[in-house]
């Protein structure tokens, strides 16, 4: 059969989304369902009178009126919190924000165990509001100091706009107004810890203040083209590298089975540029392992400390939840004629020459009754030359076809590979449902979480 198989990853251009899958460095933060926004409370975005004005607040979880107060609001800003980070950090040497300082000054704070906060001295009638697992406060009134931080250093509000290559890259900032950082200030250590930008006017009293995303200095501080993963050495051994420059402590641990509750090993990794890294012994090979990461998380406003698999792993458990450390240069997991594989692919003379189809794994032999019931769903379907599946896949290689994209081809973390799990609807039943019933629907929602289905 002339086909040549086409298996196709996603490619990610830059290193600041790299380990954004276990650890997600969110360029915005995605607003909680419980939150109160600006206009909820009554005010406008941008606009704010001097009179008294009533504020209407309703919580999610009650069904009551809603409670009514009066604030008087003399040419105050409504602050947004911590949360929507509205100020990017572009290059080591500068931030960007869509802020008017005038004669008043602005201030970067940190804080490596993430206890920022507006300080409730000077707080002339403020709202606080519980949300899920934080707490946001909205300030009604003039708030004099910010609280919480162990590092601060003044910015300094540069005239003019921001650069061309920054604007480039960055396109729906290019508006902002540029702030310098101060040249002897160790960036590298500062982002991993929780960042906030503050705006005081000329009498010291806060204005404005917001977090900071941060995927441009990251990529201008932490670009790295080294090998990533678990990667295993010609003498034996095994290291193991990780991209995570905002992560203030990473530690594996090594099972020895993909069910074990307990690791049968725990090793501090070491940093270099914001790659963590350890070189381990041979006999990891065949183990499981997870990353245990402490890093500051903006969505909690709190340092966190998560397990997560590695964004590079080549192998995983069945239920997907560690990382299979699998050699795949090892003779015992190639299949035979491998290395001669290649040898057998047509010769390909142009690209125009390409004519691909698009196959789904499971749905290729998932109800085919001339493959085995232990081979239906999966890659050694492929394998039976004499299934219903292959003689019609060299039906179309004879007419011309010379590709064949199988998709997916990557883990589905919310699929269990294990078949014994997978849940399954009678399909006569289904047939014996009228046709304008809603309860087909309904009785495949109630399982959709639990079958063999893998695409989306």
């Amino acid at each position: 059969m002339a086909l040549t198989l086409l298996t196709l990853t996603t490619s990610v251009p830059l290193l600041s989304r790299i380990f954004a899958a276990a650890f997600p460095l969110r360029s915005r933060f995605r607003r909680p369902s419980s939150s109160i926004s600006r206009f909820q409370l009554g005010f406008p975005s941008t606009t704010h009178r001097s009179e008294s004005l009533r504020c209407l607040c309703s919580s999610s979880s009650s069904a009551a009126s809603p409670m009514q107060f009066e604030v008087s609001t003399p040419n105050s800003q409504l602050l947004d919190s911590l949360l929507y980070s509205r100020a990017y950090w572009v290059t080591e040497g500068v931030i960007a924000w869509n802020v008017d300082v005038g004669e008043g000054s602005c201030y970067l704070y940190a804080s490596r165990v993430a206890g920022l906060s507006f300080s409730e001295d000077g707080i002339d009638g403020a709202l606080t509001f519980y949300l899920s697992s934080f707490v946001t406060t909205v300030f009604l009134n003039q708030v004099h100091s910010f609280s919480g931080f162990d590092f601060r250093v003044k910015l300094e509000a540069e005239s003019g706009s921001l650069r061309t290559n920054v604007v480039e890259k960055f396109p729906h900032i290019g508006n902002y107004k540029p702030f310098k950082v101060p040249s002897d200030l160790e960036v590298k250590d500062l982002v991993k810890s929780q960042l906030a930008i503050v705006c005081f006017d000329a009498e010291g009293r806060l204005i404005d203040g917001t977090g900071l995303q941060l995927p441009g200095v990251l990529d201008e501080l932490f670009s790295y083209d080294g090998p990533l993963g678990a990667n295993f050495t010609p003498g034996g051994g095994v290291s193991l590298h990780l991209w995570a420059p905002t992560a203030q402590e990473v530690t594996v641990c090594i099972y020895k089975n993909p069910l074990d509750k307990s690791p049968m090993e725990t090793c501090p990794l070491e940093e270099v540029n914001g790659v963590w890294s350890i070189q381990g012994p041979s006999s990891w090979e065949g183990c499981y392992y997870v990353y245990k990461v402490s890093v500051y998380h903006p969505s909690t406003l709190k340092v966190e400390t998560c397990y997560a698999n590695d964004p590079y792993a080549r192998g995983l458990s069945a239920d997907a939840s560690k990382t299979y450390l699998v050699n795949l240069d090892s003779d015992d997991l190639k299949p035979e004629g491998w290395e001669k594989l290649a040898d057998k692919k047509p010769c390909l003379r142009s690209y125009s020459d390409i004519s691909i189809y698009e196959l789904h794994v499971r749905d290729f032999s998932v109800y085919d009754e001339t493959v085995e019931p232990e081979h239906r769903g999966g890659y050694l379907a492929f394998t039976l030359k004499d299934c219903a599946g292959v003689k019609h896949l060299q039906k179309l290689a004879d007419a011309g076809l010379t590709h064949l994209h199988l998709l997916p081809t990557y883990q589905f973390g919310d699929v269990d590979d294990e078949k014994e799990t997978w849940k399954y609807i009678d399909t006569s039943v289904l047939e014996g449902l009228p046709p304008d019933s809603a309860e087909a629907q309904a009785r495949i929602t109630e399982i959709q979480n639990d079958d063999g289905f893998n695409w989306g």
